[in-house]
């Protein structure tokens, strides 16, 4: 029997699905073919987010298949992104925590500060960790160990409306993006011409965790980290205030952006670009997809190109978040559930999940496959899997980021300089974790 309960739509925020201790250790000693005698089977309860009409089929019918081959009942189910950080929470807390568990990679540290992840690093250190490219295998680690393997991923690139550029005097299949400032001088070709009417980039301002991943690109590639070596903040460097100075500056100084950057979220800009309202944006893969689908639909007419996140003096970085799928101490059946793990990383499986849910393959030979890599939307996302950066995985991330975004939010509304509001940051932050 499988129980689907709460299935909903919609993302799942900044994570891939966006940019959150071990405790018994082994395999728990089950029997995997789990049939208890022939009088009872065993049951795995397996505890997902977010499954939409797109891809609750995928779901059912594998977790059949699992069911005919195992010989046990699959106990799946799925709630809503909104309440999924709660219902984890709830249930490891009260002991009733699942057998496996898809979430958010950031998720990890608070998790293993309970006990309530078994480590995997029997699985990720073997064969089967060699599905996954290096960057994709780390995003799973903390303190050490595999507390995951990747279940999805996704990254970001900048695109940009090529009638847009056109209509400005730019070249539309040559559009020279490769730094910021190359970014910025095409903007303020778009924004001085008499040929277009649309703000020329969407810059996210608004009081939501989306802001900080849009601004990490500018201060990673800037020199900038947030954290050091030992978890403590270092978000006030030289670096940091030329990106910040920079980040601000496109609206202040320069002019480029949408008139209200303080009340646009991510979302709000991804909008406008799909709309055709909008020369350029950071956006994920599911961008194009979206507009190649209301392109077929007739809802919009104008073409579009993707191009690398630009870099900085210090490089280039393209913000990766990873979703795992874990297996939880208090299971009682860890050999089935490292079981039920192997079955959903079969490569034709994971092909038509990534296919289906929109999000980057984690598994290199799925990334491989032309479906991917001859593709408009999909080929410059797995290009960018070599500037993958991962947000630092702390406890209070969300705190952090938080006090991050009111940093920008201080600099982009010219409450603060710059300087001023990353000195004030450091030090609250430094506060908040001594």
């Amino acid at each position: 029997m499988i129980a689907i309960a709460g299935c909903t739509g919609g993302g799942n925020g900044d994570d891939a699905g966006s940019d959150g201790n071990g405790g018994n250790g082994g395999g728990g000693g089950d029997d995997s073919g789990g049939n208890d005698g022939g009088s009872s089977k065993q049951s795995v309860q397996f505890l997902t987010m977010g499954v939409g009409d797109n891809i609750k089929q995928f779901f059912e019918e594998n977790n059949t298949a699992f069911e005919e081959e195992y010989g046990v009942d699959v106990e799946f189910t799925s709630v809503t992104w909104d309440n999924a950080r709660q219902t984890v929470n709830n249930r490891v807390d009260g002991g009733q925590a699942p057998d496996v568990s898809r979430w958010p990679a950031r998720w990890i540290p608070q998790l293993v500060g309970k006990d309530a992840l078994e480590p995997l690093d029997d699985l990720m250190d073997g064969e089967f960790g060699e599905k996954f490219a290096d960057g994709v295998a780390e995003g799973t680690m903390y303190n050490g160990s595999h507390y995951g393997v990747p279940w999805a991923a996704s990254n970001k690139c900048l695109y940009y409306n090529k009638d847009v550029f056109e209509a400005a005097g730019l070249d539309p299949e040559n559009p020279s993006l490769d730094t910021w400032d190359d970014m910025l001088s095409a903007a303020q070709t778009i924004t001085d011409s008499d040929e277009v009417s649309v703000p020329a980039l969407g810059l996210a301002g608004a009081d939501a965790i989306e802001t900080g991943s849009q601004y990490y690109h500018y201060h990673w590639s800037h020199g900038a980290d947030l954290v050091d070596d030992e978890g403590m903040p270092v978000v006030n460097s030289d670096g940091a205030v030329d990106a910040l100075s920079f980040y601000a500056n496109l609206h202040l100084e320069h002019g480029v952006t949408q008139a209200s950057p303080l009340s646009s979220t991510r979302q709000d800009i991804r909008q406008l670009f799909e709309n055709g309202d909008l020369g350029m944006v950071i956006g994920h893969v599911y961008t194009g997809l979206n507009i190649t689908e209301s392109q077929e639909n007739g809802d919009v007419d104008f073409e579009y190109g993707i191009a690398q996140v630009p870099q900085g003096p210090e490089g280039r970085y393209s913000l990766f978040t990873i979703d795992t799928l874990g297996i939880l101490s208090q299971s009682e059946h860890k050999d089935i559930a490292r079981d039920l793990i192997r079955f959903y990383f079969d490569e034709e499986r994971r092909f038509q999940y990534s296919k289906q849910k929109g999000f980057l393959p984690v598994v290199k030979s799925v990334g491989e496959r032309s479906y991917f890599s001859d593709s408009k939307n999909w080929a410059p996302f797995v290009e960018a899997g070599q500037y993958a950066r991962a947000r630092p995985k702390l406890s209070n991330f969300s705190e952090f980021n938080d006090r991050m975004v009111q940093a920008i939010q201080e600099a982009l509304a010219d409450q603060k300089s710059p300087q001023k509001a990353l000195n004030d940051a450091q030090s609250d932050l430094e506060d908040a974790m001594n």
